[in-house]
């Protein structure tokens, strides 16, 4: 069959100028302190700011530079967007629709507590695959960490499986990350320049506080047990350091313990049966997403109307299940990605700024269908809206993965 090729640059034009008109804030996840350290460390003579260019891409190795300037993006010349007005997208009054999945709770008491986010290892060493707990994630995020290694954020609001693993460290992305859904997180742990930011964040941290007792981060890295019956625990299943795993009711007792287990802000996103009539739509029975570490597959089936993952040309199970991983969406969400200053292992791997804020260009996957769109997100703390057309995409009800890639990755979508 012929093969159609779709980039971050194969999007409206609204789209196009909106993206261009918005990202001309930037922001650098690298602190002044991260800073000091590392030219205490290797001192050497100033040098000549770098400015980063929008597109930068991670495969390139980015050699230490004193503070960077920031990312610039060209002006846009077309004219101006007219500005989206969004309609309230709260959950409906009755309280019974979760909002990430548009499907009614089972236990409607679920919606009033906060979503709970795991960090996930997604690495091609021995032990790692299959993932547990994925299938019952509401969203799963796949991203970039640092070296073209990749990671999971499975989000967890009505199921409360006892086993996701095996638990990974935090990211910078989990900046972003944690606000855009209203969550907290769990991870294994982080480097010291990530632990800097992580504490520095008015979300993670209440006003910058670094009392523990009052984050919605949880972590070993923090204080956190490690034990049999422990939201933590280790098994003898698995090669270390892919042997823990975690455990949601667990962590929302801890949550509770804090005070911290509230309801999300999180708006629901816009639900339909039906896909929406957009202006860039395509049919699509096959998408691929090249990422450094492995091809990401994603092959609609008509039978069961979700996507069915596969990595590596095998379909990708969860071991708790052992049935192939699926979704009723796929967003391919293009955003920059920039290389920071902390190192993040002994290869000197870099971690990863995934810029998830203003707005940038989407694909949606859903009912063998791709369609074109935008995301938007004018707050630094705040959630994020699709849209298309200058009007709310609409998913279909059921489980989203979301694929977060640089803006010059080009997918392949076969009919």
């Amino acid at each position: 069959m012929a093969c159609q090729t779709f980039d971050g640059n194969s999007h409206t034009q609204s789209e196009e100028d909106a993206f261009l008109l918005g990202s001309k804030r930037t922001r650098f996840a690298i602190t002044a302190v991260a800073l000091f350290g590392l030219a205490a460390c290797n001192p050497a003579p100033a040098a000549t700011p770098t400015v980063f260019q929008p597109r930068v891409t991670i495969y390139a190795p980015v050699e230490p530079t004193p503070t960077p300037a920031p990312p610039t993006r060209p002006p846009a010349t077309a004219a101006p967007v007219a500005t989206v007005v969004l309609p309230p997208t709260v959950a409906p009054v009755d309280g019974t629709i979760n909002p990430f999945t548009g499907i009614k709770a089972r236990d409607p008491a679920t919606l009033a507590q906060r979503p709970m986010l795991v960090k996930v290892a997604n690495g091609t060493e021995p032990g790692v695959r299959p993932q547990s707990g994925l299938a019952e994630a509401d969203v799963v995020v796949e991203h970039y960490a640092e070296g073209g290694i990749m990671r999971f954020t499975a989000l967890y609001q009505t199921n409360a499986p006892t086993r996701i693993g095996s638990v990974r460290s935090c990211r910078l992305t989990d900046l972003e990350l944690a606000p855009l859904f209203g969550g907290a997180i769990a991870c294994s742990g982080m480097s010291g320049g990530v632990k800097l930011e992580m504490r520095a964040s008015p979300y993670l941290f209440d006003k910058g506080s670094t009392d523990l007792s009052k984050s919605t981060l949880i972590s070993p890295d923090f204080g956190m047990p490690e034990c049999e019956d422990c939201m933590f625990y280790r098994t003898n299943t698995n090669v270390p350091p892919h042997n823990l795993f975690a455990s949601v009711p667990r962590l929302r007792e801890e949550l509770v313990r804090r005070g911290k287990n509230d309801k999300s802000p999180f708006k629901s996103w816009t639900f339909s049966p039906a896909p929406a009539s957009v202006s860039a739509m395509a049919d699509a029975g096959v998408v691929n997403i090249p990422y450094t570490s492995g091809v990401v597959s994603w092959r609609y089936d008509s039978a069961t109307g979700l996507w069915l993952r596969s990595m590596g040309g095998q379909p990708h199970t969860d071991q708790a299940t052992g049935k192939t991983l699926s979704a009723a969406n796929v967003l391919v969400v293009y955003a920059n990605h920039i290389n920071t200053l902390i190192v993040e292992d002994a290869t000197g791997a870099k971690s990863i700024q995934v810029q998830l804020w203003d707005r940038g260009p989407l694909k949606l996957l859903r009912d063998g269908k791709l369609q074109n769109g935008a995301w938007l997100r004018p707050t630094p703390n705040g959630v994020f809206d699709l849209v298309s057309d200058d009007k709310p995409l609409p998913l279909k009800p059921g489980n989203t993965w979301i694929e977060l890639v640089p803006l010059d990755m080009q997918i392949d979508a076969k009919p």
